[in-house]
């Protein structure tokens, strides 16, 4: 019996990992917005704490990102994104610092 629910706990581990890691919006934030808002980088440095929560909504709805990067964050990687922003932003309960190595 305990072998068997290990088993199937394993299992849904191996199923639900790469869609967790899709939803996890700190992981693609850094994939998909480190490589230019870095310091040194293409565009400014960015962090979640850099504006408050509905200044970041109103941002990405409003289209104001200066680059299109529609081919290369898919609208579900800019919804993870934007949560992982709103979450950690500067009125949040754990506003995020210094998230993008320098």
């Amino acid at each position: 019996m305990k072998r068997s629910l290990a088993l199937s706990v394993v299992l849904s581990l191996a199923i639900l990992a790469p869609s967790a890691m899709a939803d996890d919006g700190s992981s693609v934030f850094l994939a998909k917005c480190g490589s230019c808002h870095v310091k040194g980088g293409q565009a400014t440095p960015v962090n979640p704490a850099d504006k408050a929560s509905v200044v970041w909504g109103k941002y990405f709805k409003r289209g104001r990102h200066p680059v299109d990067f529609s081919a290369t964050v898919s609208g579900d990687d800019l919804a993870a994104i934007v949560e992982y922003l709103k979450d950690h932003a500067a009125d949040s309960d754990q506003p995020a610092v210094a998230v993008i190595p320098k």
